[in-house]
């Protein structure tokens, strides 16, 4: 594949003789049109494709989240949804071909130089509501007061996620995160990070349950 440098027609879109063209990150492409390859796939290929599939299948639904959680760490080819999958894949599959799964616990859906969320507490003693307390650890390079605080939980048995953008500040050092109705009687998973007042900085995420929310 490769890539326009401001050419003399510049990019262009679509089939062209034997070539495609196309645009993406305000990158042009060119490419040769696409042999079928009628080899069956090897069993490597099958485990890498599944472990693939397995990592984007539960990302997927976060994906804005972790496009802004890599926002800084990315280069011009590369989102941050593309960052968090490749973490996943390295880092958080367990099991054997055709059993794959991730481990919640392991997943990094952000990246930064701020001081991360630790000494993570969940409670829940009201329905539907669930008690976050942490450590402020504040200081003047890395760790401010007034850094966003944001939360993303996950209901495996729904399969769902909620997303808090906006849920505290660090030097708060607590907060109540309100849950859908339907999520009282099951678990939750939580994934924190922090941003800056500018949103020019982020932490690394931290993970944290599961609490069984009341």
């Amino acid at each position: 594949m490769g890539i326009i440098k401001n050419g003399a027609n510049g990019g262009f879109s679509g089939k062209a003789g034997s070539v495609i063209g196309s645009n993406w990150n305000n990158i042009s492409y060119i490419k040769g049109l696409y042999k079928k390859n009628n080899k069956p796939a090897t069993l490597k290929q099958l485990e890498q494709r599944l472990r693939f599939a397995t990592v984007v299948n539960y990302l997927s639904p976060i994906k804005d989240v972790l496009n802004l959680g890599y926002k800084g760490q990315t280069g011009n080819r590369v989102t941050g949804f593309n960052m968090g999958v490749q973490y996943a894949l390295l880092n958080a599959v367990n099991g054997v071909y055709p059993s794959f799964a991730v481990d919640r616990s392991l997943i990094q859906i952000s990246k930064g130089t701020l001081s991360k969320p630790s000494d993570i507490v969940l409670t829940s003693t009201v329905p539907a509501q669930l008690t976050i307390d942490w450590s402020t650890n504040g200081n003047t390079l890395n760790a401010f007061a007034d850094d966003n605080l944001f939360a993303v939980s996950y209901n495996s048995q729904q399969d769902f996620f909620s997303i808090s953008t906006n849920f505290s500040e660090r030097g708060l050092g607590t907060g109540i995160l309100s849950l859908p109705a339907n999520f009282s009687g099951q678990e939750v998973e939580v994934y924190l990070f922090y941003s800056n007042r500018d949103n020019t900085r982020r932490s690394v995420s931290t993970y944290a349950g599961p609490v069984i929310i009341a």
